[in-house]
């Protein structure tokens, strides 16, 4: 029995090998369409073969195309192969153009970036294909799954104790403590009063405008927060300055937010006012345990995600003139992520009231 055989069709994939099949100007996808068609329906690869005029090598390889790609994988179109070039098919076509994409354009092109334009110049530039629109270049890609996408940083740790730090905390994420409470704990801020940039919904040719100088005469907050592994909970709450006392006074209103009877794992970074003696001894004597993230590792304490969220739908595109109004946004934020208030602050039809009377 042979090894390669063609998958089970589906429906619409059964109908339009059926009409492939039966195409008189195109002898390459009746073919095709055949060797599929006789592979399901039981035939041997070599019978096969000889009924459609080509070697069995060539049946398997047209079925393992079928596998991996479907009707597109083994479907050939002229138009894609340069004139007085060889015949190309789509899938080969379209993975090569992926590949391109893929590939660095400073080498390539002398450039920093691809754009679709010089990408489909390039592709013609080189005989990939004789012509192609902007359009379906951007289908090719997307349907390979390559997107645009920003560059990030990062940073290796130095930690000559990574490993250990890192395999304690995956630990604790991993299964929680029978005796107690998994709570990431971190710092965001500063938060200082100043205009921040963002997106929102526009109507085209319009869009919110930001004042371009400022003063920072208001001085700056910060922000101790609390992430509940637990209840899926986010907690803060707001200091002037960022210091040893202030964080102790913030585990100590942390710590009695639980039961006492109750262990908190707290997963935190290397501060050194997380180090310091008193704090240290406040944590022993109150059934707090630290795990310290690695030097440059902070990546490991997922509160940092839920930080990303918080300052994108509080605080990116905003103008706050008081950090009391701050504040009162970023605890709004936090009372509807935590499910203790409904999305809606203001009816649609009072809104249309107040927006009426003002204008």
């Amino acid at each position: 029995m042979d090894k390669v055989v063609a998958r089970k069709l589906r429906p619409w994939e059964g109908r339009k090998l059926q009409r492939m099949k039966r195409q008189l100007t195109n002898a390459v996808n009746s073919r095709h369409a055949r060797i599929i068609l006789l592979s399901r329906g039981g035939v041997r690869n070599r019978q096969t073969a000889e009924r459609c005029g080509c070697t069995a090598a060539w049946v398997r390889q047209i079925i393992h195309r079928f596998n991996d790609g479907g009707i597109e994988a083994i479907t050939w179109y002229p138009y894609y192969g340069v004139r007085g070039g060889p015949r190309k098919f789509v899938a080969e076509v379209a993975e090569q153009i992926a590949e391109v994409a893929l590939s660095p354009p400073k080498e390539l092109i002398g450039m920093s970036v691809w754009s679709l334009p010089k990408l489909r110049e390039y592709l013609v530039a080189q005989g990939i294909v004789e012509s192609i629109s902007l359009e379906w270049v951007r289908q090719i890609l997307r349907r390979r799954k390559i997107r645009w996408r920003h560059t990030k940083s990062w940073k290796e740790s130095t930690d000559p104790e990574f490993w250990p730090k890192y395999r304690r905390i995956r630990h604790l994420y991993a299964r929680r403590p029978p005796d107690g409470r998994r709570i990431s704990v971190d710092e965001f801020g500063p938060l200082n009063l100043l205009p921040r940039h963002g997106k929102h919904y526009a109507r085209t040719g319009h869009v919110d405008r930001l004042r371009a100088t400022y003063h920072r005469t208001g001085g700056v907050r910060h922000m101790f927060g609390a992430y509940d592994l637990e209840r899926d909970t986010l907690v803060g709450r707001f200091v002037e300055k960022k210091n040893w006392s202030t964080f102790l006074s913030f585990l100590k209103w942390l710590r009695r937010q639980y039961r006492s009877g109750e262990v908190l794992h707290v997963i935190l970074d290397n501060a050194g006012y997380h180090l310091k003696a008193e704090v240290l001894a406040y944590a022993a004597q109150h059934r707090i345990k630290f795990y310290f993230t690695p030097t440059g590792g902070s990546w490991l304490n997922r509160i940092e995600c839920h930080f990303t969220a918080m300052k994108k739908f509080a605080l990116d595109n905003t103008d706050y003139r008081s950090h009391e109004e701050q504040q009162a946004a970023i605890e709004r934020y936090l009372s509807w992520r935590n499910g203790a208030r409904d999305i809606s602050l203001c009816s649609w039809r009072s809104h249309c009231r107040q927006r009426k009377n003002v204008a």
